[in-house]
Order: C-alpha cells, then sequence, then structure tokens
C-alpha cells in the first residue's frame, strides 16, 4: 500500500467502524459479564443450581431421567448428564413434544430443567431464549444479546456474522494505519511507530482518547483478531470460515454429516444403557485408534432429527479443563460410528478451532484469563466509544473549516 492510498484507507476504517460500534458495545459489555456466567447465574439463582448434598447416593443417571419426564409430560427429555458434582443440580434440555396427528413439535414452555440427583426432584425450569430481566432469565437474556441481540430466527446470528466479518478485515486496516507514514520512518521505522504504542501524558483530550484508541488496539491486537474471527466462526461457519480455512488447513466434517431423516425418529431400537453401553464401546475403539485417554462422561443425547445418538467425554484430549468436547455419534439403530469431534489429535482445522472457541468464551487458562477476557469486554466497548468520539471531532472540526470559508 502506497502513503497515496492512506485517505482511503482511513475512511474504509471510519465507517465500518461505525457501522459496528454498537453492535461491538453489546457485544464486548455483555461478553464481560458472560466470562463469568456460570457463577453469576448459580449466585443469582442458588435455587436452580444447587442441591443439598446430605450424604445420600446420587440416583441413577437414566432413573433421573426418567423422574424429570414424569414431573414434565409437557417437554420431550432425549438428553442424559453423565457428569456430576456434589451439590450441583443436574441441567437437562428440553426439546418440545411432537403432535401424534401432525408430526409437529409442540408449544415448549422451557429449554430447561434442574432436577436435584439425590431425590429426583425438578427444582425449576426456564425458557432461555425469553425475553427477560427477571431474576431467573437475567444471565440467559444477556446471553442471548450477546448472540443475536434477541432478534427472531437466524436473522440475529447473520446479522452478527456480517459485524464479525466486517471487524475481521476491519482490523488489519486499524493495524495498517498505525504503522508510520513513509516520510516518517527516515528516522528509522520502530522509532517512529513507537508513539502509537504509548498514551501521552499531559495529553489534550482530543488527543488523549486517540491514544486510547491506537494504543489499546494496538497492544490487544492479536486477541482483538481471535475475538472477531472465532465470532465469524460462531455465526458464519459454513458461509465463510469453513471454506476460507479449509484452504490452509483439513477439517473433519462427520460430526455435522448425518443427514436429516424425512421425519424425526419416534423409537430407536438402542435405549437407555443399552444405547450407552453401544457409545462407550464405539468410544474405546476411537480411543485407541486417535491415542487419547477418557477421564470423564459428559453426556448422552438423542438426535432425532439425524436419527443418532451424541456421546461426549472428557479426555486429555480437551482443552477445557471441566467441559467436555470429545464426542462421537453412532446410529440410534445399529450402534454404528456416524461421526466424530476431537478437540485436538485430529484434523488441524478442528483443533484449530477449538482453540478459538475455548479463548472466545474464556474456557482455558484458569482465573487469571476469565479476568482478562472480561476486560477485554470492556476495552472493546471502550474503542468503539472512542472511535465514535474521534469520528464525530472531526466532522465538527470539517464543518467548522467549511464554514469559515464560505464567509
Amino acid at each position: 500500500m502506497q502513503n497515496a492510498t492512506r485517505p482511503a484507507w482511513v475512511r474504509v476504517h471510519r465507517w465500518a467502524g461505525l457501522a459496528t460500534a454498537l453492535f461491538l458495545c453489546v457485544a464486548g459489555l455483555t461478553g464481560s459479564i458472560l466470562a463469568f456466567r456460570e457463577e453469576l447465574d448459580t449466585w443469582l439463582n442458588p435455587q436452580l443450581f444447587l442441591a443439598e448434598d446430605a450424604g445420600r447416593p446420587m440416583m441413577d443417571a437414566f432413573a433421573l431421567r426418567e423422574s424429570v419426564r414424569e414431573q414434565l409430560p409437557w417437554a420431550s427429555v432425549d438428553q442424559v448428564p453423565l457428569r456430576r458434582e456434589a451439590g450441583r443440580a443436574v441441567v437437562f434440555r428440553l426439546a418440545p413434544r411432537l403432535d401424534a396427528a401432525t408430526g409437529r413439535a409442540l408449544p415448549l414452555p422451557a429449554t430447561h430443567a434442574f432436577a436435584d440427583p439425590y431425590s429426583g426432584k425438578v427444582l425449576g425450569w426456564r425458557d432461555e431464549g425469553a425475553v427477560s430481566l427477571a431474576r431467573e432469565g437475567l444471565l440467559p437474556f444477556i446471553h442471548r444479546l450477546h448472540l443475536d441481540l434477541t432478534l427472531p430466527g437466524v436473522w440475529g446470528r447473520l446479522l452478527y456474522g456480517v459485524v464479525a466479518l466486517v471487524w475481521t478485515l476491519d482490523c488489519f486496516v486499524g493495524f495498517y494505519l498505525t504503522l508510520p507514514a513513509p516520510g516518517a520512518r527516515r528516522k528509522g521505522f520502530w522509532r517512529a511507530w513507537r508513539p502509537a504504542w504509548l498514551i501521552k501524558r499531559d495529553a489534550s483530550a482530543p488527543r488523549y482518547i486517540l491514544d486510547l484508541h491506537r494504543a489499546f488496539g494496538l497492544w490487544l491486537w492479536a486477541l482483538l483478531l481471535v475475538y472477531a474471527w472465532s465470532s465469524v466462526m460462531f455465526n458464519l461457519r459454513e458461509q465463510v470460515y469453513q471454506p476460507v480455512m479449509s484452504v490452509v488447513m483439513p477439517f473433519d466434517t462427520s460430526w455435522r454429516g448425518a443427514p436429516v431423516l424425512p421425519k424425526p425418529m419416534a423409537a430407536p431400537v438402542l435405549q437407555g444403557p443399552e444405547a450407552l453401553a453401544a457409545a462407550r464401546l464405539a468410544m474405546d475403539e476411537l480411543a485407541r485408534t486417535s491415542g487419547f485417554k477418557v477421564d470423564g462422561e459428559e453426556m448422552l443425547m438423542l438426535d432425532r432429527r439425524r436419527g443418532v445418538y451424541a456421546y461426549l467425554v472428557h479426555s486429555d484430549a480437551d482443552l477445557r479443563r471441566r467441559v467436555g468436547n470429545t464426542a462421537i455419534l453412532i446410529d440410534a439403530d445399529t450402534g454404528a460410528r456416524r461421526g466424530i469431534y476431537l478437540p485436538t489429535r485430529g484434523a488441524w482445522g478442528d483443533t484449530f478451532s477449538n482453540w478459538l472457541g475455548a479463548l472466545h468464551m474464556a474456557h482455558v487458562f484458569g482465573l487469571p484469563y476469565k479476568i482478562f477476557a472480561s476486560v477485554l469486554g470492556a476495552v472493546l466497548a471502550m474503542l468503539s466509544v472512542t472511535g465514535a468520539m474521534i469520528w464525530r471531532r472531526k466532522q465538527l472540526g470539517r464543518r467548522h473549516a467549511a464554514s469559515r470559508r464560505s464567509r
């Protein structure tokens, strides 16, 4: 890029920043809160997340699922959580029941239920897609704001995907604009670039705002790019992320490759403990061939639309300390393997993508990184606000200059 093109890139950066500022403010501030979602949600709603541990044994996972089914006859409960924590409720995802005559989904009052693993009692339920500022719905509402601005259907995710794509490209434009102009490089590139990394003391308010915007953008540039590109991955995976990344690294797409059945599966041949035994057998074989060790089970879940069971475990191939993402799909009738997902030790593209997701959601490096991710969300909002302030000041300056010339 030549110096003559710099004004054009300034305009690109300006309008890209203005177009995404509001969305990135919302994403940054909500993300700052969501870095501690589990802790905050438990603090706000202990009646849902905590169960009294009085030395009683926990119920069998399938018996607990049946207890939840009996108490919530209006929902389909196809998930069996296998990971348990003492004193913690077990969370079940709920699906709508199907009308026997039409096959259409019936209204579903809630999306998640919380059960006591000792007694089987349902402690409560909630609709995590609802727009609510009540204590029970506050964190899910913030999560929806972060994901899709609470817009219906896929529109919010698509909108955020486009914003993330513009943000990703603008990361490179913004970085280029911090580089010293060719004329300034005569005194040495690093010497000329150094002011861009600093916040000048005792500067005027406009200069201070510019320094905040530029210096924080530079110091955190790599992680801001991680968050931008991972947002493209979450929202435009098939449309943009996977086609672009597949050029440079391979992916195992079998996890998403099972086709949708003509109609949802009503009653699979494999059910209950028999389905779990088949899933364990398939996972043991995968562990032997892929060289990882399973150290805990996460869940078994029937996908009626595709006729498969998803079985998730925690293994030494996982990045996350507590959440297991090592997964396998088996046919719900035969137990045959239909797909896999390995967080690491599989296809490079899956490993890279899992790192992006884990960094975005602050699932790695413990509490220090959670705190850092929370602060980074606030910094992202600050960068958006200061960018708008810089544009507004320059706009007023241009208007004032034009007014003086017209006199």
